[in-house]
């Protein structure tokens, strides 16, 4: 089965804990392919998401990154403004 990831949303998450793509592939034990798959909006295996997932969860979240990240409703309400 193949799924869609929300790419703004992955990258979001990999920036909140200081991660490259390259470093969630290790994470994740996922190819680089793969994650450059996902964060690019094409399918990837249901198999694939639960990996990626199961890193996200076991990486705690930077809280000074966090703080500096602002989510997509930030962005652009600052560029509304």
């Amino acid at each position: 089965m193949s799924v869609y990831v929300d790419a703004e949303r992955l990258r979001n998450e990999m920036a909140r804990r200081g991660w490259a793509a390259v470093d969630l592939a290790r994470e994740a034990r996922l190819s680089p392919a793969t994650v450059s798959t996902a964060l690019s909006g094409r399918a990837i295996s249901a198999r694939s998401l639960a990996l990626i997932a199961a890193a996200l969860l076991q990486a705690p979240v930077i809280d000074i990154i966090d703080s500096l990240v602002a989510n997509s409703d930030e962005r652009t309400r600052f560029r509304l403004a």
